[in-house]
């Protein structure tokens, strides 16, 4: 692994929040809820994979594909907790801390977004306007179709 990643804050949330979210997991799993724990996990360690493969992309395009994919798992994650919290789960200690590291990581997401746009925007070509036709022709819009 590069040091490059390491040192990138979004991934350092979103290992953060996956590391919090096993954490509370993994100190209340049943066996008949081992499933759902299991399912939880892994949509949490999810995201800082999706974020590390978009660090290895080189494409501005290419990465923001993938950091979108990390926010639909960090919205996954989300749900999945919620789900979780209210058939008891997990423990309710566990969450105002996973939540905030949950906003933190969305809060990066959102701003590497911002800036592939940019990124892409610079890169495409203006949009060519669309042409003028010639005086005195008809066009589709000038054109009277009797009723």
């Amino acid at each position: 692994m590069s040091s490059g990643l390491r040192e990138l804050r979004v991934w350092q949330e979103a290992v953060g929040l996956a590391g919090d979210v096993v954490r509370a997991f993994r100190s209340n799993v049943r066996r008949e809820t081992k499933a759902v724990s299991d399912h939880v996990m892994l949509t949490a360690l999810a995201i800082g994979s999706h974020i590390a493969d978009g660090f290895a992309r080189s494409a501005a395009s290419e990465q923001k594909e993938s950091y979108l994919a990390a926010k639909r798992a960090l919205f996954r994650l989300e749900s999945e907790l919620a789900v979780a919290r209210h058939a008891e789960l997990m423990p309710s200690g566990a969450l105002p801390d996973i939540a905030a590291r949950s906003a933190q990581v969305a809060r990066l997401l959102t701003g590497y977004l911002v800036y592939l746009d940019r990124q892409i925007a610079e890169r495409e070509p203006p949009a060519a306007p669309p042409p003028i036709p010639p005086a005195g022709s008809a066009t589709r819009d000038s054109v009277r179709v009797p009723a």
